[in-house]
């Protein structure tokens, strides 16, 4: 008998319900596989970048309903200490103290009251304190020049701090008529303050802002140490601005004749030397013009010497044709 003619044989239901269920899953198994195996970076990074965007958005949602009210009766009334202490929320503070009235900033500046010396030292906070010493009244801010007077031992170490400096020289800025007792206890450390890398912006905000007095004072203190200070970068900054304010501005300059051509030739200094050269009487100007000849090579071999050197024709006139490269290899030889 043929195979076409065979009678078909009844399979039963059992069976047919096994491979059923057996080639359903291996079927879902391989789709799944093609599925994964279709997936490409692209389509990886944009669903990461639609999360992100996603995230995006709703920080931004969030951003824009938590800054919708910038009035002082809004969400910073009672908070500003806390909200101070945090970056996007100090900006906000900042932002809304511009909207205030003088009353209600000040209002809001007394939350800071017991905490003057932390939000001083604070990474963020310390803009927050800044704002208001920019913005309220002189008058309003002496209780923070009140509580900065409770420590007066650390108030040194307070312009040398990183944030700390800044509070300083704000308070210098405005509110000078106020500042007597915090200068005095700065000027008992003037040398070492103006020899810091902060503590020198301090100091020359003294000089740019403080009374004759004060800056008389601070001006006494290069005597006796121009020679290291004359070179120090930091100190070099500050007698720029003595040169400019103190008093004794002329008796500065004719003792640092001896040393301009050193400081000529350094990246601060030189500014310094170009100053002293313009205060200098006729007598002292030709004592440095002088000192400063026997250097010439070496002064027109460095980019700094080379400004002082443009400052005085007579100098100048002597060193044209002549090259960087040139001036360093004859002083070399």
């Amino acid at each position: 008998m043929s195979m076409s003619m065979m009678p078909m044989m009844a399979v039963p239901a059992q069976v047919v319900g096994f491979h059923q269920a057996l080639v359903v899953p291996v079927a879902a198994v391989i789709v799944n596989l093609h599925a994964s195996s279709c997936v490409t970076p692209c389509s990886t990074q944009s669903s990461a970048s639609e999360g992100s965007i996603s995230r995006q958005n709703s920080t931004s949602a969030a951003s824009e309903q938590g800054t919708s009210d910038t009035s002082s009766e809004g969400p910073i009334r009672g908070r500003v200490w806390c909200m101070s202490q945090r970056r996007n929320s100090c900006r906000f503070v900042q932002a809304s103290l511009e909207t205030c009235s003088d009353a209600e900033r000040f209002a809001l500046a007394l939350e800071l009251q017991g905490h003057v010396w932390a939000a001083a030292k604070s990474a963020c906070a310390n803009y927050v304190l800044q704002k208001f010493i920019q913005l309220l009244r002189p008058k309003d801010c002496q209780f923070i020049i009140d509580e900065l007077m409770t420590n007066p031992a650390d108030v040194p170490n307070l312009a040398r701090h990183e944030y700390g400096c800044r509070i300083l020289q704000r308070l210098l800025e405005h509110c000078q008529a106020q500042m007597e007792g915090l200068v005095k206890l700065l000027l008992e450390d003037a040398r070492a303050l103006m020899c810091h890398s902060y503590g020198t912006y301090v100091m020359q905000q003294i000089f740019d802002f403080g009374t004759n007095v004060q800056r008389q004072q601070l001006g006494e203190g290069f005597f006796g140490a121009l020679g290291a200070m004359g070179k120090d970068p930091n100190a070099t900054q500050v007698l720029q601005k003595a040169l400019v304010h103190a008093p004794q501005r002329v008796a500065l300059a004719r003792s640092l004749v001896n040393q301009l051509a050193e400081m000529a030739r350094g990246r601060h200094s030189h500014h310094t030397a170009l100053m002293a050269l313009k205060l200098l009487p006729s007598q002292d100007l030709a004592k440095a013009n002088a000192l400063l000849a026997r250097k010439l090579q070496k002064l027109w071999a460095n980019r700094y010497g080379r400004l002082v050197v443009k400052s005085i024709p007579m100098l100048h006139d002597q060193c044209v044709g002549i090259t960087k490269r040139e001036a360093a290899s004859s002083f070399d030889a």
